[in-house]
């Protein structure tokens, strides 16, 4: 009898306390957010800055349209910054170099990035890429012919050398016709030249391609600290939040006064291929 008293008594507590509970959770500060690329080719350059925004806060992320962005070399020269005049929504918060240039291999580059009296700094080395030397595609040995839109999905294949006497760090990006793709929304390409090896013979693409596309790939040279920023920011896009996961924390990165994002600087080399019957 008492037994069934206790969960009489139980359920009516249960019953009795329910209501709705809003919780009032304490807004972090508004951070800087800057990403910045500075390469040896033409027409690559830029530096994005904006805000982060609250864990309410709906539509875009505030974007920054009154800084005074620079980047220096170490050798002195200095290259100036304007925010992009575009009047797409797209465009507000990037800022383009004032007068066109290419990045020196070799070269140190220093960001100063000035916000409503605030200083952020960065710096990063250009260092050399090993380059692709040819591309090819076949189709992808996993996939099927869709027997609706009779379609193959064939994959480029990237060939290459990496010298292994040497410490190198590249970051990939594939392109179909122009457009960015990856194979999961959260996929970042990078390695290191010991995951690579020495000789690469045709190593797939992440991303498939159908006939009469056009597949271009892109490598940076990437710094140490580059690729720690992109091994930080892959760990914290794939974390599940599960219960033996580690809590989720901000990518350590090259940049002062407590901003994030990073500030890289890379050589470049691009290869298309059409992928044709």
């Amino acid at each position: 009898m008492k037994n069934i008293l206790l969960i009489i008594v139980s359920i009516a507590l249960l019953t009795a306390c329910e209501k709705t509970i809003d919780l009032d959770l304490e807004q972090s500060e508004s951070k800087i957010v800057i990403e910045g690329l500075v390469t040896n080719h033409t027409g690559y350059q830029y530096v994005r800055v904006t805000r982060t925004a609250g864990f309410y806060d709906d539509g875009a992320t505030p974007r920054v349209t009154n800084a005074n962005v620079s980047v220096k070399d170490d050798t002195g020269n200095e290259f100036l910054f304007i925010h992009n005049p575009g009047n797409e929504e797209d465009s507000a918060g990037y800022y383009l170099p004032d007068v066109s240039f290419n990045g020196e291999i070799g070269r140190t580059y220093t960001l100063t990035v000035e916000v409503d009296g605030e200083i952020y700094t960065a710096q990063d080395k250009l260092f050399a890429t090993s380059g692709i030397d040819s591309l090819g595609y076949q189709i992808n040995p996993d996939e099927e012919e869709d027997p609706k839109e009779d379609t193959k999905f064939y994959e480029a294949l990237l060939y290459m050398t990496e010298p292994q006497d040497e410490e190198n760090y590249y970051l990939f990006k594939f392109f179909r016709n122009d457009s960015l793709k990856v194979y999961n929304d959260n996929d970042i390409y990078f390695a290191d030249d010991k995951i690579l090896g020495e000789t690469i013979e045709g190593l797939g693409s992440p991303v498939y391609y159908a006939l009469n596309d056009t597949a271009r790939i892109e490598m940076y040279s990437i710094s140490r600290a580059g690729y720690i920023y992109y091994l930080d920011l892959q760990s914290l896009m794939n974390n599940d939040g599960g219960l033996f996961s580690q809590p989720p924390s901000n990518s350590r990165n090259n940049l002062s006064n407590g901003a994030l994002g990073f500030f890289q600087a890379s050589a470049v080399d691009v290869k298309t291929i059409l992928i044709e019957e």
